[in-house]
């Protein structure tokens, strides 16, 4: 989502309002003061709301402001679209009929057929045994974190953090403003055209485990760290790549129960279709 997108609501500029709990506490009472954690117009956002979604969503707690946010932002805009009327298009309602659909057929499927769907250490293990070649490596690349900072002073402390003991992983998440801050600075595989040449050329110079000194470059100040390499030609290890097998052989299940249990809603139901209905009679009427 943008950052700060500023909108003035057309139309309803005199009715739409931001409230955050800690803005001006003296207009409300305490009981809603408690309850309420943002409000755009007639929208309220309560404060077990903000904790029921977090947690649907596995946000850490001391993400609650962005999320407020967000929020807002959303509902500016949701509001904004609704006043222009573009919710009552055909095309949104039918688009939003197919999404609804397929979340609850998505439902259907893990939910009634969850042990089918159910993955084991076996089956991931027997797939990467049989299926090596699809996990060679075709370059150079390197398992890096990374953390950028803004400025020589902040970087500084960063460095003296991780230098005095503390886990890079949470001073990325705590220090780091890369967009890979909330994964601890995890940038994952990178070859060497990947990243920037000021990173490039000290990442692929640093032995595994190894903390670079303090990099610049145009975009801010750099601290990387060196998980893994891995040299062309080599085959990923299991560990490395197990997320992706799972997904693949999840995605292989679901798509075999789902047309499992089409199959037999198919036989159970009555079904009509005008064209297999021509068909059917077309191929009776060209017979000779």
């Amino acid at each position: 989502m943008p950052n700060k997108l500023k909108w003035i609501i057309k139309g309803a500029y005199s009715s739409i309002y931001i409230l955050l709990v800690l803005s001006n506490p003296g207009c409300r009472s305490k009981g809603e003061s408690a309850q309420m954690a943002a409000k755009v117009g007639s929208a309220v956002l309560t404060r077990e709301e903000v904790q029921k979604r977090m947690a649907l969503e596995g946000l850490d707690p001391d993400r609650e402001n962005e999320f407020i946010e967000n929020w807002i932002d959303e509902e500016l805009l949701v509001q904004e679209a609704r006043w222009r009327g573009i919710e009552k298009t055909d095309e949104l309602k039918w688009k939003m009929e197919k999404i609804e659909k397929q979340y609850i057929i998505n439902q259907l499927v893990e939910k009634t057929f969850a042990e089918k769907i159910q993955l084991n250490n076996a089956n991931i293990s027997d797939f990467y045994e049989k299926n090596k070649s699809m996990f060679l490596v075709e370059e150079d690349e390197v398992h890096l974190l990374h953390i950028m900072n803004k400025t020589q002073a902040d970087v500084e402390l960063t460095l003296q953090e991780i230098r005095a003991g503390k886990p890079f992983e949470q001073v990325a998440r705590e220090r780091s403003i890369d967009p890979f801050r909330d994964k601890g600075g995890d940038m994952g595989f990178v070859g060497r055209n990947d990243l920037i040449p000021e990173l490039s050329r000290v990442a692929f110079g640093l032995q595994e485990g190894g903390l670079s000194p303090i990099l610049r470059s145009n975009q801010g100040y750099h601290i990387i760290k060196v998980l893994k390499k891995h040299a062309k030609g080599e085959t990923r290890d299991l560990s490395e790549v197990r997320d992706e097998i799972s997904q693949r052989l999840r995605v292989n299940n679901e798509r075999a129960v789902y047309y499992d249990l089409l199959y037999q809603l198919k036989n159970k139901q009555k079904v009509y279709s005008a064209e297999s209905t021509a068909q059917r009679s077309g191929s009776v009427h060209s017979d000779p």
